[in-house]
């Protein structure tokens, strides 16, 4: 904030990648502030956000498919029950946690549960090493959108490796942190789908333009969550609105995670397996903040002036 504060003229969210360029890590609070600038110039120029990060002539999407990412649970019984409930409640993108010996019979039984219409993902968060290729070849059997992560976030070389050895395609989550390293793992065959995530790459005009890559160059791509609550949330729909992102994201209802927000939910409209969420049309982020529920979670406040 003191760099916003002694800067020349108006800061806009533009401007704020080479003002905070020499500030080693902290990805979230650079996105959170660049958020506040876009959210400030989307309300002066009556834009919504959504359509900041897609202004090409097809405009956003009015509408985005709802996705859920499921934790791991006990046993492959207690997934298959949960993932029904999830597409019974409209969630037609289903995404579930693996690890080493959870793996193969956990996503039998979701896929069996579900059918083959749902789209289904496996998310390994790194748990994986070269040595599971066998292991991670075996499910290629059950026709998966992707495989999340499934080595360490700084191990590019064998992610393009095991690119090589299975069917199904991998995405990158945590290994991409900027633009740049996006493209790099493109480039070298580490993924064929890539995950956007502004918070970590400390950007939304970054994460859009990320967008822009994989569409002009065909790879699909989908925005990720991180447990947002309403702001993020609202700038994570706007994000998901963008014609790049061409697979279900991590866009779930605001009663997957809150029963109080600090602004009205966003609720899922639709039938089982198609479920949506609208996208916010207002200017800025399009939502209004409750002044009372954000008070009653706040620990402290500061006010700065120029």
């Amino acid at each position: 904030m003191p760099r916003l504060l002694a800067a020349n003229g108006t800061v806009a969210a533009s401007d704020l990648g080479a003002l905070l360029a020499d500030v080693i890590g902290h990805p979230m609070a650079k996105a959170s502030i660049e958020l506040a600038l876009l959210d400030a110039q989307g309300r002066q120029s009556e834009t919504s956000l959504a359509h900041m990060f897609a202004p090409h002539p097809t405009g956003p999407a009015a509408i985005v498919p709802a996705g859920i990412a499921i934790g791991l649970l006990a046993t492959p019984e207690d997934l298959a029950t949960e993932v029904s409930t999830r597409v019974t409640e409209g969630y037609g993108r289903i995404k579930i946690k693996i690890a080493p010996g959870r793996d193969s019979e956990f996503v039998r039984a979701a896929r069996d549960a579900v059918g083959v219409h749902i789209e289904l993902s496996v998310d390994a968060n790194g748990a994986y090493t070269l040595d599971d290729a066998k292991t991670l070849a075996e499910l290629d059997d059950f026709d998966l959108a992707y495989i999340e992560q499934p080595l360490a976030a700084d191990d590019l070389l064998n992610h393009a490796e095991l690119a090589r050895r299975i069917s199904t395609r991998i995405c990158l989550d945590e290994s991409l942190t900027s633009a740049t390293v996006t493209r790099e793992a493109l480039d070298m065959g580490a993924c064929s789908v890539v995950c956007v995530k502004a918070a970590r790459y400390g950007s939304w005009i970054e994460a859009a333009s990320v967008l822009d890559h994989c569409a002009g160059i065909g790879i699909d791509a989908w925005v990720g969550g991180m447990l947002d609550c309403g702001i993020g949330r609202a700038a994570n729909i706007a994000l998901a609105a963008h014609p790049g992102a061409s697979l279900t994201g991590d866009i779930a209802a605001t009663g997957r995670f809150f029963t109080e927000d600090v602004c009205a939910p966003f609720e899922l409209s639709g039938l089982s397996g198609g479920g949506t969420i609208t996208v916010p049309t207002g200017p800025g982020l399009g939502v209004s903040i409750d002044a009372a529920a954000l008070s009653k979670l706040t620990l402290r406040s500061a006010i700065m002036r120029r």
